[in-house]
């Protein structure tokens, strides 16, 4: 008798203690927006919806990451580097920050970046073997 008295009243105060609410403090919201109709928004990677979108996005306080890329396909050459395509934010609870992402600038940039890192690979390549080709002739 005791022990179903003690488990009533732990089960009472366990529900008495719990979190009454799945978010107790008031969301933070984010209006995002981009220069092409239908591109994907992914925050957190997780996917949002496809822009125009028209209502804010409610999120917990603190730091996301937004972007138009999904984090599988992601390119590997920019895997590891912050680039303007993703963009950190801090959004502190009850506030709306907007956000826009220039889809059309970041594949430039991208085609860019890309171009410069082969032209310094073949640069790299070519001083090499004209090392070795000197090397050669000092040799012989």
């Amino acid at each position: 008798m005791l022990n179903k008295l003690i488990i009533i009243l732990l089960i009472f105060f366990n529900s008495y203690a719990a979190q009454s609410y799945i978010i107790e403090d008031k969301p933070a919201y984010f209006q995002i927006s981009a220069d092409t109709i239908g591109v994907p928004i992914y925050i957190d990677g997780a996917l949002i919806g496809h822009t125009p979108i028209e209502n804010p996005i409610p999120v917990l306080a603190g730091i996301h990451h937004i972007t138009h890329q999904p984090p599988s396909i992601r390119d590997p050459f920019l895997q590891y580097g912050q680039t303007d395509g993703v963009k950190q934010i801090y959004v502190m609870s009850g506030d709306t920050v907007k956000v826009r992402l220039d889809t059309y600038l970041f594949s430039q940039r991208l085609l860019q970046m890309k171009k410069e890192y082969y032209y310094t690979n073949y640069i790299g390549i070519g001083i090499s073997l004209l090392i070795i080709w000197q090397l050669w002739i000092v040799a012989n």
